[in-house]
């Protein structure tokens, strides 16, 4: 479903910690209401307490949900490594997926690629940041 507006920012940031299970599931709880509640659709990637997330829908929603999330004591250093209008949503039916890339049973996931124990910062998409689209692509549903 294309919308006018359809707009997509994905960043990286550091945990302040290394999350729990428990924790990573309480912050999914909370994003997953708010973000169906804006209309913002996503994906967001742990690992080893790095995150990157994609966050798409209306450009103010999500501008305004970026500018919430980077005021966040939870997570610091965040940067985006891009921004831009975009033609569809990767995530229509996800109001956030999740995946924890620390997991053992993710990393014995038929398919899992050692790309993936690259550090979720700016510096490991510094030469191609459109990389981080083909990342999160990767956990696309398939219907």
């Amino acid at each position: 479903m294309a919308e006018s507006s359809l707009y997509h920012i994905v960043y990286v940031s550091s945990a302040s910690h290394l999350f729990s299970k428990q924790e990573l599931l309480d912050l999914l709880g909370k994003a997953r209401e708010k973000n169906h509640r804006l209309g913002i659709t996503g994906l967001l990637l742990y690992r080893d307490g790095d995150f990157i997330q994609l966050l798409e829908g209306d450009k103010a929603a999500v501008e305004n949900l970026y500018a919430t999330i980077n005021a966040d004591p939870r997570h610091s250093q965040a940067t985006i490594l891009l921004e831009e209008p975009t033609d569809q949503r990767l995530f229509n039916d996800w109001s956030m997926g999740f995946r924890n890339l620390s997991d053992p049973d993710v990393q014995a996931t038929p398919g899992f690629s050692q790309y993936m124990n690259t550090r979720l910062v700016a510096d490991s998409f510094a030469d191609d940041p459109s990389g981080c689209l083909e990342l999160m692509a990767l956990f696309r549903p398939r219907f």
